[in-house]
């Protein structure tokens, strides 16, 4: 007699289990990472949250007061103004270089003419006093002493000396450049005119008899370029007479051109004009025989040789055209 059936050692069999540790410690020890893992990143969340990160040492040290802030202000601000200088000293030179230039042209035209440039202040109120020497903007002299921000103030107060000689200067400069530019020194015609009736007594190309001459005229064909021997504002642009259409500008200093006999007028009064300028055309209107310029100079309303203002000792005569009109 069987004391156990088949179906009781079946169940017998498959309650009895192995348990391998190798199996369980491998989930555990990944367990346990996680955990610290985690823990570890909680601390250091919560760590910055409590205490913010400081900058390093360096960088605090390197960050500066507002005394040293405002003095490199100050220094900035100086640096400027010294380039400014510079640049202005540059243009400065220029200047008198120009001014060089026009002087010698108007001297070896008429040296008479450069007075009258300089204001005559003689006379008036008495004047007088202790002769002294100029005073400059060096200030202190400095050498042999290191530079400290101390001496910041006296070096921003000599640089705003020299931006006021600076200033004086080139505006003395450029007005007696400007008052040279309206001596009318330049030709009024293009280098290929000839030079024919000069400025006096001569005969008349159309009665034969004795008349006075009172400008200059240049011999050309009709249409080239008549420009402005000098800066100026046109006070009269029309016809006139004999002088057929004419163009008189005032240059300032009692100085007047006039060009007479044109073709065309390219200005109109009131304008402006500069040295060089094409002011007009060449032609033969008025009581003229060919087409040609006859230009003027007038000194205080008066004739005036031209020849006195403008180099015309190396100009080609046109024999055949020296009354034109």
């Amino acid at each position: 007699m069987k004391l156990f059936s088949p179906s009781s050692r079946s169940l017998t069999r498959d309650a009895i289990k192995v348990v391998s540790l190798r199996r369980l410690l491998a989930p555990a020890l990944g367990a346990l990472l996680v955990l610290n893992l985690g823990v570890f990143v909680g601390g250091v969340w919560v760590g910055r949250g409590l205490s913010p990160a400081q900058p390093p040492l360096a960088e605090v040290e390197a960050v500066p007061s507002a005394e040293d802030r405002f003095a490199i202000d100050r220094v900035g601000v100086l640096v400027g103004r010294l380039k400014s200088l510079e640049s202005d000293v540059l243009a400065l030179g220029k200047m008198l270089g120009e001014h060089k230039k026009l002087t010698r042209e108007v001297s070896s035209l008429d040296p008479a003419l450069l007075p009258a440039l300089v204001p005559d202040k003689r006379g008036g109120a008495g004047q007088g006093g202790v002769l002294l020497p100029p005073q400059g903007c060096s200030g202190e002299s400095l050498q042999g002493q290191a530079p400290s921000l101390a001496d910041l103030p006296r070096t921003e107060e000599a640089t705003r000396c020299l931006r006021s000689v600076l200033d004086g200067l080139l505006e003395s400069v450029a007005k007696r450049n400007a008052a040279l530019m309206t001596i009318p020194s330049r030709r009024p015609v293009v280098a290929q005119a000839r030079f024919g009736s000069a400025f006096g007594n001569r005969v008349d190309p159309f009665n034969r008899h004795l008349a006075f001459h009172s400008g200059v005229d240049f011999s050309i064909h009709t249409g080239a370029a008549v420009l402005a021997a000098a800066g100026g504002r046109v006070r009269f642009a029309g016809r006139n007479g004999g002088y057929g259409k004419l163009l008189e500008i005032d240059h300032g200093n009692g100085l007047v051109t006039r060009y007479a006999h044109l073709s065309r007028m390219d200005v109109r009064k009131g304008e402006v004009v500069t040295p060089g300028q094409r002011i007009g055309a060449v032609g033969s209107t008025g009581r003229s025989t060919g087409p040609h310029l006859h230009f003027e100079v007038l000194r205080h309303g008066r004739f005036v040789d031209p020849q006195r203002f403008l180099a015309l000792g190396e100009m080609e005569r046109d024999a055949d055209a020296v009354a034109l009109d």
